[in-house]
């Protein structure tokens, strides 16, 4: 426990003093009353966040709720961490970079279907997965977005807006492809002023409707069109109450009272910003320094008067000298040699921007960001000159956990959710590659048998890691399907190729061995 002991004020140290000088009278006579007088005492310290002296005095947050602390200011962190994650090259190019690990080719799922002897039915889960990559394709309402797509959009609203809404509709327009569809929503479609204690006695957090009992979110308080949208902003739009059933809330809670997410970019989107006026300022200074080449200057303040400056011995219409200040070139030649009027002094401009700590702080600046980001500066900043192999091998191990636990975000507030609604959906429609008995009444089997395939990553050095790999399989501390799991790949499917390749390669290199044993023959009768 960190006390404020050693960086105590000069009033702690005093108070110090005198409970151990009375404590140590006190063990003269009972060492019991000392112990239980030093521990009483003890208990007015405080840590030294409490300290509410020296410097930091004026460093006084009030502890509120996590939606409360954010009310107010909500608007105002989104709008910039939309703008900089659009306009900031670093932080654009670090959320697509992450988006690109984390999702890649999409999050696919895995159906685990079984028979009745609770043993995996791989022809029926094949059939469910092929059922769903065809559904992938329209999933988007709107038609632009495969799911895939959609998955990669969410992820990166999550970083500067916080969460996003996923909104369940029906289209049954194309036959075959089963008629859920989803509709993504920004969280400006969220009626915010719906808050307080509701006529139907729930309570409403800026939008959302909660069970006063349970905490329990019942549902949503969703415009129909973005309130942003140029189109729509003279509109009086009026919010619809939508049941929770039919919306996914993607955000993700840091604190137990936050009821609305927060930007994953908040804490490094202010430095960010700076960093990038700074090199705006920079870049301007730069410009104007060299702007001015050469400046010529006089001590006569006449000189500039027709007449005045001309060199002794130098008058005429055929001199070389600039008679007047009107005379002097604005520009240089190359090779020139070019006379000026007596009496001028000339100076060149020194160009000394951006000055020698530039370089250190925008590096400095960069690697802050990039701990905000959970990425490695040389990632984030795409430098690698100082970065060793170890270190760089490193980081990008480390980087890989953090792309893990963004999957399994994703995994658990979205992709499972989605996956219910299309096995509830496909059955509605008479779709299921499969008999489901019991759905009606307890649909929860059917709904949960479902594991995602992350993308996954190549070896950093594959002779080293395939062995290793090998290893682990030996020693029973990991199998094929999970070390195949880990570089991005479905192991069945994996099998089933091989076993399609040996089919089909066995006749060929049959085939290749008898001509190969036909020539052998014949070049021996030769």
């Amino acid at each position: 426990m960190q006390l404020a002991v050693g960086k105590a004020s000069t009033s702690a140290k005093l108070y110090n003093a005198f409970t151990s000088l009375t404590a140590n009278i006190l063990a003269l006579g009972s060492p019991a009353r000392a112990a239980r007088y030093r521990y009483h005492r003890d208990l007015y310290r405080t840590y030294v966040a409490g300290e509410l002296t020296g410097s930091n005095q004026n460093f006084r947050p009030r502890p509120k709720s996590a939606d409360a602390d954010s009310k107010r200011t909500m608007q105002t962190i989104i709008g910039r961490c939309r703008d900089q994650a659009q306009n900031n090259p670093s932080v654009r190019g670090g959320i697509r970079r992450i988006v690109n690990n984390a999702v890649r080719s999409g999050i696919r799922p895995q159906f685990q279907f079984r028979d009745k002897g609770d043993k995996l039915d791989t022809a029926t889960n094949r059939a469910w997965e092929k059922l769903f990559s065809r559904w992938a394709g329209y999933a988007d309402i709107s038609g632009h977005d495969s799911f895939w797509a959609q998955q990669r959009l969410g992820l990166g609203h999550m970083w500067f807006d916080g969460g996003f809404f996923i909104h369940r509709v029906w289209d049954t327009s194309i036959p075959g492809v089963v008629p859920l569809r989803l509709e993504l929503l920004e969280r400006d479609h969220l009626d915010t002023s719906m808050d307080g204690v509701l006529k139907n006695g729930n309570i409403a957090r800026q939008g959302k409707e909660l069970d006063p009992r349970t905490g329990k979110v019942v549902a949503y308080h969703l415009f129909p069109e973005h309130p942003g949208d140029s189109g729509y902003t003279s509109m009086v739009q009026q919010s619809i109450r939508i049941p929770a059933s039919e919306i996914v809330d993607v955000f993700e809670r840091d604190r137990i009272s936050q009821y609305h997410g927060i930007p994953w970019i908040v804490a490094v989107v202010m430095e960010a910003y700076d960093l990038e006026d700074y090199r705006a300022y920079e870049r301007i200074g730069a410009k104007l320094a060299a702007a001015f080449g050469i400046f010529v200057k006089s001590n006569y303040a006449d000189m500039g008067h027709p007449g005045i400056g001309i060199q002794a011995g130098e008058t005429g219409e055929n001199s070389n000298w600039p008679t007047t200040w009107d005379n002097m070139p604005e520009y240089i030649d190359p090779g020139r040699i070019q006379a000026v009027p007596y009496g001028a002094d000339i100076t060149i401009a020194s160009h000394n921007r951006p000055g020698t700590q530039y370089e250190p702080y925008v590096k400095e600046s960069r690697r802050t960001q990039s701990t905000g980001f959970g990425m490695s500066y040389e990632a984030y900043a795409n430098d690698y000159t100082d970065a060793s192999y170890s270190s760089a091998r490193s980081a990008s191990l480390e980087e890989r956990l953090s792309y893990g636990g963004m999957q399994m975000f994703l995994n658990e507030k979205m992709n499972r959710k989605v996956a219910a609604w299309f096995i509830e959906a496909a059955w509605m429609a008479g779709l299921a590659p499969c008999s489901m008995p019991g759905f009606r009444t307890n649909p929860w089997p059917y709904l949960e048998a479902v594991s995602h395939q992350n993308p996954g990553w190549g070896w950093v050095e594959p002779l080293k890691d395939s062995q290793a790999s090998g290893k682990k399989i030996d020693k029973v501390l990991s199998t094929y399907r999970r070390e195949a799991a880990a570089q991005g790949y479905d192991w069945d499917e994996l099998v089933d190729e091989a076993i399609d390749c040996e089919a089909k390669l066995t006749p060929l290199l049959q085939a290749r061995a008898q001509n190969q044993q036909l020539s052998e023959q014949s070049n021996a009768e030769i």
